[in-house]
């Protein structure tokens, strides 16, 4: 009963207090007021039109001036200013890929001649090793090849120089030139023939030969059939994909800095853009980009997370210009991201426009048209400027968002309310 009793107190209570004095038409930012102008409880979240004290609690009310802040206020609002600067739209795009042999500089030995596999060296026994020109892959038995070489030397000791060039000739599109050159040294013919790799690199598997890998003893191997696929082992390849806002500022043949996550800065590895592709993945909204890479050093693996940084510029008219011509770059205003307030469609930010001799900063809301988002090598993270401010102008870089709640209590031109909070909406217009 008690309980019950003490509720229907308070309501009755609630239902005796005049209208308005909770949170009431203070608290709504009444139009009764000037506009920029508001006065707000420091205890309960009241705002109201004009001084005197607050009705929930009792505390003096303080004004509240939209844009304006004393030197403490701004102090315990972390308040910290930029100067807008004019310079070149120099950006650093950042990327990561996994790298890959160049399949460029791919060759494939194979044998020109049928036969069983009775032996194999070094290239033919693992992937991963490194063959040079002229090293045995696989020994042959090949009784064709027995035959030819009885006859070259039956040539030779007749002296016609016509057969023997013939016979070489085909000993040449075997790729057993070695072997014809052993019988006119004065060599005897032997039951199997050496295959040798006229080409120097690193031995790596490809789909088509992983599924039957290296050739193996005792089978029988047909014309034509790839042996080993080499590849140059300082040179790879690194697929990346530059996120949509970046990808305009991009050019085939420019140079790249690399750096790998285990070894850090690579400057020894020369690195550039191979091709760009002409269209964007709409399902990442990436554009795809191939660097092409020489390692002499042998500091990347197959694999390895390459992160790729390319410095981009804007040319006068906000096109990519090349990097390396200082004469085709422009010149704009740049501001600090950090000092933009955006809805997505639209941006501000807070100038600084007087700073009073007691110390007082005043601010003013301003508009921005923006171009490109950049990030320099030092992480510095800025907007070119289109439109809204000049190098020279000062503006709030850490605080903005609170200047701006500022200015909605005080029923001014904020981010949310270009016109003022407390402002009446326009009339309907046909």
């Amino acid at each position: 009963m008690t309980g019950v009793l003490g509720l229907v107190l308070g309501l009755v209570a609630i239902l005796a207090v005049p209208e308005g004095t909770f949170f009431g038409r203070s608290a709504l930012l009444a139009n009764d007021g000037p506009t920029g102008e508001r006065w707000a409880c420091p205890m309960m979240d009241f705002v109201g039109t004009k001084p005197g004290a607050c009705p929930v609690c009792g505390m003096t009310l303080q004004k509240v001036t939209a844009g304006e802040l004393t030197r403490e206020q701004a102090k315990r609002m972390g308040v910290q200013l930029a100067t807008v600067e004019a310079g070149p739209a120099v950006a650093t795009i950042r990327a990561y890929g996994a790298a890959r042999y160049d399949d460029r500089t791919e060759q494939v030995v194979v044998a020109r001649i049928a036969g069983r596999v009775v032996k194999r060296y070094g290239g033919a026994l693992h992937p991963g090793l490194t063959v040079r020109v002229g090293d045995p892959l696989i020994d042959l038995y090949r009784p064709e090849a027995f035959t030819a070489q009885g006859e070259l030397a039956a040539a030779v000791k007749l002296g016609d120089q016509q057969l023997v060039a013939s016979i070489a000739d085909r000993f040449g599109r075997w790729n057993l030139a070695h072997v014809a050159e052993a019988i006119l040294k004065g060599g005897a013919p032997v039951d199997t023939v050496s295959i040798r790799s006229p080409y120097a690199g690193r031995v790596v598997l490809d789909e088509e030969m992983g599924k039957e890998g290296l050739v193996k003893i005792g089978a029988e191997i047909m014309p034509d059939r790839p042996l080993i696929r080499l590849v140059d082992p300082a040179a790879y390849m690194v697929v990346i994909h530059v996120p949509e806002p970046r990808a305009r500022m991009l050019r085939e043949g420019q140079a790249v800095h690399i750096a790998s996550d285990d070894l850090g800065e690579l400057p020894d590895v020369a690195a550039s853009v191979s091709w760009v592709a002409p269209e964007l993945n709409p399902e990442i909204r990436a554009r795809e980009v191939h660097l092409h890479l020489r390692d002499p050093n042998k500091r990347l693996l197959p694999g390895s997370l390459v992160n790729a940084r390319f410095q981009a510029v804007l040319g006068p008219d906000l096109t990519p210009a090349d990097p390396d011509d200082k004469a085709a770059w422009g010149s704009f205003p740049l501001v600090p991201a950090s000092a933009v307030l955006s809805t997505g469609v639209r941006n501000v930010v807070w100038k600084l426009e007087k700073v009073e001799s007691d110390g007082r900063q005043r601010f003013s809301i301003a508009p921005v048209a923006l171009g490109q988002r950049l990030e320099d090598a030092d992480g510095n993270d800025r907007f070119v400027v289109r439109a809204g401010l000049q190098a020279g102008d000062q503006v709030a870089a850490q605080g903005s968002f609170l200047i701006d709640s500022q200015a909605q209590l005080a029923g001014s031109p904020s981010l949310l309310f270009p016109v003022g909070a407390a402002a009446p909406a326009p009339a309907h217009q046909h």
